[in-house]
């Protein structure tokens, strides 16, 4: 399958009509994460189920630290509970 029209956007960089949604899932998923909207993510949630989306923020590289952190609450990774403040408040300084 490949990308929407109406996300081609958030694939600046390369040709949205070569990704494959399924051999391409993980640089998809990455991309969406860091860079979609509310709609890009909607689509990616129908696309892609939890346990994939939790494999790629526990472990990804390519995204921000704070779209890792705001990621890994909205999926239940972590909670704020269990942080030290200079945890929390790192994560705002890059």
């Amino acid at each position: 399958m490949t990308i929407p029209k109406e996300l081609q956007r958030f694939f600046w960089d390369v040709d949205p009509g070569t990704l494959d949604t399924i051999t391409d899932r993980r640089f998809v998923i990455e991309r969406i994460l860091e860079k979609g909207d509310d709609a890009a993510t909607l689509w990616l949630r129908e696309q892609y189920d939890e346990k994939e989306l939790v494999e790629v923020v526990s472990d990804s590289r390519r995204l921000s630290p704070k779209s890792r952190n705001y990621w890994g609450l909205t999926l239940h990774l972590w909670s704020t509970s269990n942080q030290s403040p200079k945890t929390l408040g790192a994560i705002w300084q890059h």
